[in-house]
């Protein structure tokens, strides 16, 4: 019997299995490995209690609300509170915009490209980016492009995106996709003034900016916060990102966007395709957290449970790096960004992490173009403990040794 052939649309053909997600799933498995992975909120972080006795009140008075179908916008209720605390925390304007819940970050990305991004449409992106944004863009046919990024200032530079706007005679460039704040995988976190700057080009170029921040709250040191991009944005040229999977539960799978009125319109309509409405019970059981005034509290608690593992991880990579690891020290988020000294083998260095059983993500994977980033490698402080960090920081600070070149011998 033949093998069936099946006719796929062209915009899946250049799409490939995201990484990210096959090591996960075999990492859960693989129990014996250090994993300074993934994304993964602590088991500590989940305010379990609190949501019970929250769980049982929305059973007892919304029950038969959430067991029903929704609204594609979202509970009206929490959608309220997200633009009260974006307005009130972030300067952000919730007037001009409205607030769609979204099943994940994930899917705000997915919507936000289809309503944008036509078949040979560019989404730009920094070179060193988030994988699932860059597998969106192609799902729709889209091309990404990668712009250097800054370590100096912690951001792309404004400059580069003049002229890569400028150039764009065809006007294919339709995004900029950006990780400003505790950038992923980086870490790092653009100047105020790069902001405004960035919005102000595409602004003038009739670009939209999709500003992805889920990191945002988690801020560890006494740094000042830096303002949003969308707090500049009085065109309606800035669409802001949130989730509650880094700050409530990744299982809730809650994020939201915060958009403009006529594209949120749009939002709406390919929403009601997708999914017809998020998660309702997560919905009411967010809602109320806010509600009991005790989600302040629980963000300020994360602060500082995070706060001792990213310590943990910095001095580790102190302690052992060796003069062969380089690292930026993040004021907040989930990573810490890793890189490789020139007379280390990347590639040996990979296969003596393997041997000595600790994972970590490589550049290539958290990159635009899948390449450049060898020597990179991007470490989560948030779900292991102190001490398996500085086991695994130990373990890479010996296959790092262990893959050393010879003197005398150029990479």
């Amino acid at each position: 019997m033949s093998e069936q052939h099946y006719q796929f649309a062209t915009r899946v053909a250049a799409l490939q299995p995201n990484t990210l997600r096959e090591q996960a799933k075999e990492s859960q498995i693989a129990d014996d490995y250090i994993k300074l992975t993934y994304g993964y909120p602590s088991n500590e972080a989940f305010p379990v209690a609190k949501l019970a006795k929250i769980s049982e009140r929305i059973y007892r008075d919304h029950a038969f609300e959430f067991m029903q179908y929704g609204e594609s916008e979202g509970i009206p209720k929490l959608r309220a509170q997200i633009k009260a605390r974006l307005s009130q925390y972030q300067g952000l304007d919730v007037i001009t915009n409205d607030v769609l819940i979204t099943s994940g970050s994930t899917q705000g990305m997915d919507l936000v490209f289809k309503i944008f991004v036509n078949e040979g449409d560019i989404v730009l992106t920094e070179e060193h980016t988030f994988v699932g944004a860059v597998n969106a863009v192609k799902s729709y046919g889209g091309q990404v492009q990668g712009l250097p990024f800054d370590l100096e200032r912690q951001s792309i530079n404004p400059d580069v995106l003049l002229e890569t706007l400028a150039a764009d005679t065809a006007h294919q460039i339709k995004l900029l996709y950006l990780i400003p704040t505790f950038q992923n995988p980086i870490g790092t976190s653009m100047s105020s003034a790069d902001r405004q700057r960035i919005y102000a080009i595409c602004r003038d170029h009739d670009v939209m900016v999709y500003e992805d921040d889920p990191y945002g709250d988690l801020l560890y040191t006494e740094t000042p916060e830096q303002p949003k991009i969308k707090a500049f944005d009085t065109t309606g040229h800035v669409i802001y990102a949130g989730s509650f999977s880094k700050i409530l539960a990744p299982g809730s799978r809650l994020g939201f966007l915060l958009a403009p009125e006529r594209v949120f319109q749009k939002l709406v309509l390919v929403k009601q395709v997708a999914d017809s409405f998020a998660n309702l019970y997560w919905q009411y059981l967010a809602s109320q957290l806010i509600e009991d005034d005790e989600f302040n509290a629980h963000i300020a608690y994360l602060k500082k449970l995070y706060k001792v593992k990213l310590d943990a991880m910095v001095a580790a990579l102190q302690r052992d790096g060796g003069g062969n690891l380089t690292f930026v020290v993040p004021d907040g988020g989930y990573f810490v960004s890793v890189k490789l000294n020139d007379d280390i083998d990347a590639a040996v260095f990979y296969d003596e992490l393997d041997k000595r059983h600790v994972g970590v993500i490589p550049g290539n994977v958290m990159s635009a173009a899948g390449q450049g980033y060898e020597r990179y490698f991007r470490l989560n402080f948030t779900l292991p403990t102190p001490e398996t960090i500085g086991q695994g920081v130990a373990r890479i600070a010996a296959a790092a040794a262990a893959a050393k070149k010879p003197q005398g011998i150029s990479v």
